[in-house]
C-alpha cells in the first residue's frame, strides 16, 4: 500500500446514513411474504428512479416484483448515488437476526467494506477482485467504486460466489444498478460453496475480499459435520477442530488467489491468539504473511463478537504491518510482523496497551504452572459446603482480586449455587481427583482468568483448593511464593500478557489467562529489588486480609522496578484497569 491513510470514494454511506435509512425503512414496511419478490420490488423501485429496467433473476428464473415494494418512491439522486446498496440493505433486515446467527452471516456495513477493499487494493487500480461469500454484494460494490475503468470493464473484473441463490441474485442486481443497466458477465457471480474447490470456475482473482460466515465450532448448530471436518482437514491439516469457519475461508482464499495475490477478510479477533489457530498462523506466515490490519474499538456488527480485518499477501517479504483503526479508518502506525505464536501485537498497540518487552528466565524455570479441567470441577461437586471457618477454602476466579482473597465479602457461583464462604471437605471429593486436590495443598499463587490485568492471590499455608479455571503457580521453593506474586502483579507482566493474548478473552480487552501463557512469562532478575517487591506484595495481601486498605499502586511501582522498568504511563494504564469494587485499595 502507498503511504498515508486509505482513501474512500466520496458518497459511500454508513449503515446509519440519514439519506439511506428512511428509504430502507419504507421498503421494509411494504414487505409482504415473499422475500425474493420483495427484493425484486426494491430493484424495480430503484431502477424506476434511475430510468432503467433491471430484472431480478434467481437461478435463471425472473422473479416478479412485489407490487407494494416496487411502488415505494425512491429519490432520484439517492437512487443514482447510493441506490445500488438498497437491495442488500433490505435483504439484511428481512433475513432476520435468528437466521443470520444460525447461518453465521452478518452483513457488513458499507463503510467497513470500503475500508477493507481499499486496504486490499492499495495503489492497485486494476486486476480481478473476488468475494467468497457475496451476501448482498457490498464488497463487490465497494470494489466497483474503487477500480478504474468504464462500468463494463470494471464488471468484467468482479467475481464472486455464495451458497445462497438469493444472495447471488441480489449481488447481480445491485451491480447492474450500479453500472446503470449493464449486467455482470454470465457466471461471474455464481451459486457455489467457496470451500468446495474451484469456486470461481478456474479464475484466480488478484484480490479476495469479504466477510465469510462466522460459525463457532464450540457448540450448537454451527458446528461442522463429520464429513465437512474430514474434508477440510484433508485439505488443510493445520485446521484445528475448534477453529471458526471464517478461518477456514482465510486458508481457502489464499489458495484460490493468484500468485502474489492479496487476501483481505473479516475475522474474529480470537483468531489472533487462539491456540487452535496457531498452526493456521504458521501456514500463513510461510505463504501469505499479514501486511495490513484493521480494528475498531466500537462494535460494527449486531453479533456479540469482536472482529478485525486481516490483509495477507502471498510471498510478501515486508517486515512490518500497517494498522488502521475505526470508521472512517485512520492509520494507527505500524508494528513489526508478529510471530505465528500470537498475532495479538497487531491489536494490542491500537487498543492502548503499552508496548513492553523484557527478557528473563521463564516462570516455568522456578515453578510448576497448572490448571484444572472439567474433571477437576465436577469432582468437587458434592464436596463444597458453606463454612467460613473451613480448613480448605474453595477459590474461584471471582473471589480473586489483586493480592486479595474476597471470600466472605462477596458471593461467587459454583455448581449452579451462590456461595459466600465456600469450603471443600476433602473426604467428600471424588476419589478420581482426590490426588490432584491433595497435590494442590501446598504454598501457591492462584491466578484469575478473564481479567483486564493479571490478578493473583497467595495461599502461603497451602490450604486452599483452586476451582477450574483458576491457574495455579507452585514454586519449587515455597519461600519464593511472594516473589512470584510480585512478578505477576507487575504492570509489566499485565501489559505483556494483554499484548500477547489480545482478543483471546470475552472481549478484545480481556486476558484469558492460561497455564501455558503464564509458564512462558519472563521473571525479573534476582536481587534486592525483587526481594523488596515480594515484601510489599505480602504486606498488601496481609492488609487486605485484615480489612485494611492497601496502596496497590505503590506495590506495582516496586514490582515494575524489579524488572528495571520505571514508567508512570504504564503504571497509570494498569491502575485504570484494576477492578473497581469501592471497598478497599486507595487508588481504586
Amino acid at each position: 500500500m502507498t503511504s498515508g491513510s486509505p482513501t474512500w470514494p466520496a458518497g459511500i454511506p454508513t449503515p446509519t446514513d440519514p439519506r439511506l435509512s428512511p428509504t430502507v425503512a419504507r421498503l421494509v414496511d411494504a414487505f409482504g411474504e415473499d422475500l425474493a419478490a420483495a427484493l425484486a420490488g426494491v430493484v424495480s423501485a430503484v431502477g424506476r428512479a434511475r430510468g432503467i429496467e433491471v430484472e431480478f433473476r434467481v437461478e435463471d428464473r425472473v422473479v416478479e416484483p412485489d407490487p407494494a415494494v416496487a411502488a415505494v418512491s425512491v429519490d432520484r439522486d439517492l437512487a443514482r448515488e447510493q441506490g445500488h446498496f438498497l437491495p442488500g440493505a433490505v435483504r439484511e433486515v428481512l433475513t432476520g437476526p435468528s437466521v443470520r446467527r444460525s447461518s453465521g452471516v452478518h452483513h457488513t456495513p458499507i463503510e467497513l467494506a470500503s475500508t477493507v477493499v481499499a486496504m486490499a487494493l492499495g495503489d492497485r487500480t486494476a486486476g480481478v477482485v473476488g468475494d467468497p461469500s457475496v451476501g448482498g454484494g457490498v464488497f463487490l460494490l465497494a470494489a466497483a467504486e474503487q477500480l478504474a475503468g468504464e462500468p463494463r470493464d470494471v464488471l468484467g473484473r468482479l467475481i464472486g460466489c455464495d451458497i445462497d441463490p438469493l444472495a447471488v441474485a441480489t449481488t447481480e442486481a445491485a451491480l447492474t444498478l450500479w453500472s446503470g443497466g449493464i449486467e455482470p458477465p454470465a457466471g461471474a457471480i455464481r451459486v457455489a460453496d467457496f470451500m468446495a474447490g474451484d469456486p470461481f470456475g478456474g479464475v484466480r482473482p488478484d484480490v479476495v475480499v469479504g466477510n465469510p460466515p462466522f460459525l463457532s465450532q464450540l457448540r450448537g448448530s454451527t458446528v461442522r459435520g463429520r464429513a465437512r471436518r474430514s474434508d477440510l482437514r484433508s485439505r488443510w491439516p493445520q485446521l484445528g477442530g475448534y477453529v471458526d469457519e471464517s478461518v477456514a475461508f482465510l486458508l481457502a482464499a489464499v489458495d484460490e488467489s493468484a500468485d502474489e495475490g492479496t487476501v483481505a477478510l473479516i475475522q474474529p479477533t480470537s483468531f489472533l491468539s487462539a491456540r487452535d489457530a496457531q498452526s493456521v498462523r504458521q501456514h500463513l506466515e510461510a505463504v501469505a504473511p499479514p501486511t495490513a490490519f484493521w480494528w475498531s474499538r466500537r462494535p460494527v456488527f449486531e453479533a456479540d463478537v469482536d472482529v478485525c480485518a486481516i490483509v495477507c499477501r502471498s510471498g510478501s517479504t515486508e517486515t512490518s504491518v500497517r494498522r488502521f483503526e475505526g470508521l472512517p479508518a485512520a492509520e494507527a502506525g505500524s508494528c513489526i510482523r508478529p510471530s505465528p505464536e500470537s498475532w495479538s501485537t497487531l491489536l494490542s498497540g491500537m487498543s492502548g496497551v503499552p508496548e513492553v518487552a523484557v527478557v528473563g528466565e521463564p516462570l516455568s524455570s522456578i515453578a510448576n504452572v497448572t490448571a484444572g479441567f472439567r474433571d477437576q470441577y465436577y469432582g468437587l461437586r458434592g464436596a463444597v459446603v458453606e463454612d467460613p471457618g473451613g480448613d480448605h477454602p474453595l477459590v474461584t476466579s471471582g473471589l480473586i482480586d489483586p493480592l486479595r482473597f474476597r471470600r466472605g465479602t462477596t458471593t461467587c457461583r459454583f455448581d449452579r449455587r451462590t456461595w459466600l464462604s465456600p469450603a471443600v471437605v476433602i473426604d467428600r471429593v471424588d476419589p478420581a481427583i482426590r490426588g490432584w486436590v491433595n497435590d494442590r495443598l501446598r504454598p501457591k499463587v492462584m491466578v484469575a482468568t478473564q481479567t483486564r490485568v493479571v490478578e493473583v492471590m497467595v495461599d502461603d499455608l497451602g490450604q486452599a483448593v483452586p476451582c477450574t479455571p483458576v491457574v495455579v503457580v507452585e514454586p519449587h521453593d515455597p519461600a519464593m511464593v511472594w516473589h512470584v506474586a510480585a512478578a505477576l502483579t507487575s504492570p509489566v507482566v499485565s501489559a505483556m500478557l494483554v499484548g500477547s493474548a489480545a482478543g483471546s478473552g470475552l472481549s478484545a480487552d480481556a486476558i484469558r489467562v492460561s497455564a501455558s501463557m503464564l509458564a512462558r512469562t519472563a521473571l525479573p532478575p534476582e536481587g534486592p529489588r525483587w526481594d523488596e517487591a515480594a515484601l510489599a506484595a505480602r504486606a498488601a495481601q496481609q492488609s487486605a486480609d485484615s480489612g485494611e486498605p492497601a496502596d496497590l499502586t505503590a506495590v506495582a511501582r516496586l514490582c515494575d522496578a524489579a524488572y528495571g522498568v520505571h514508567d508512570e504511563e504504564l503504571l497509570s494504564w494498569w491502575g485504570a484497569r484494576l477492578p473497581r469494587r469501592g471497598e478497599t485499595n486507595r487508588q481504586r
